[in-house]
């Protein structure tokens, strides 16, 4: 079984049409969406979530677009089945880390939290509405400890793998790094405001330590053969 057959992607319903009476359509491949148009498995537990922007709009790593992706992650961080766990923002796309109950909750909390971004995002552009996501969301299924500890990893320090974020010792405040369990304890850095994410009720606490200046890249070899991700006997 290859790499690709044991990640499981997760893909958005294509929505039915209302006009079931009329001739169906030949319909053409779109370039424009690098996501199929797929029903998504049932899933369970922690989720690796992309979100594009559209071309033309303002770019996301700004104080003001800051201020109002915050608010919306406030709102919606959390649902019956559905939390928000980690975050980063980066000029043109989001990095999420999601935990769901189920494939409906899921469906139903990512719809939510959607639209409280592009609320936020069409009032960062001034606009009063249009689509601010470029094409449908992107999502992996977490199923050990090796890719959870892997995916928070690289969606903290996300800004430093793309070079938008450099200062040493510091988590990139265009992140959720600063409500991270084990880097607050440390007094690495103290949030003032209130939390835009929530804590896992199933990811393990005993996760490796996460350096909070490494950029994600090929020093996770170094834990590719760790007794910690070692299966109980």
């Amino acid at each position: 079984m290859n790499h690709q057959q044991e990640q499981l992607l997760l893909f958005s319903n294509r929505r039915r049409s209302k006009k079931e009476h009329l001739p169906r359509r030949v319909v053409t491949a779109r370039t424009s969406s690098r996501v199929p148009h797929e029903t998504r498995p049932e899933v369970e537990g922690p989720i690796h979530v992309v979100w594009r922007i559209r071309r033309g709009l303002p770019g996301l790593r700004t104080p003001r677009g800051l201020r109002k992706l915050e608010g919306a992650f406030r709102k919606g961080k959390e649902r019956e089945g559905f939390a928000l766990l980690h975050y980063s923002i980066q000029h043109d796309h989001l990095h999420l880390m999601v935990e769901v109950k189920n494939r409906r909750k899921l469906s139903r909390g990512l719809q939510a939290l959607g639209i409280r971004l592009a609320k936020s995002l069409n009032s960062l552009s001034r606009r009063k509405k249009g689509n601010v996501f470029a094409e449908r969301y992107f999502a992996v299924a977490l199923e050990s400890c090796r890719q959870m500890w892997r995916t928070v990893r690289y969606v903290l320090n996300n800004g430093r793998k793309h070079g938008s974020w450099r200062v040493k010792g510091q988590p990139d405040p265009y992140s959720s790094g600063r409500w991270y369990l084990p880097w607050s304890l440390r007094n690495i850095c103290r949030p003032l405001r209130r939390s835009p994410v929530m804590e896992s009720r199933s990811i393990a606490s005993f996760l490796p330590w996460i350096g909070i200046d490494d950029p994600p890249g090929p020093r996770w070899q170094e834990f590719a053969n760790s007794d910690v991700f070692s299966a109980p006997s």
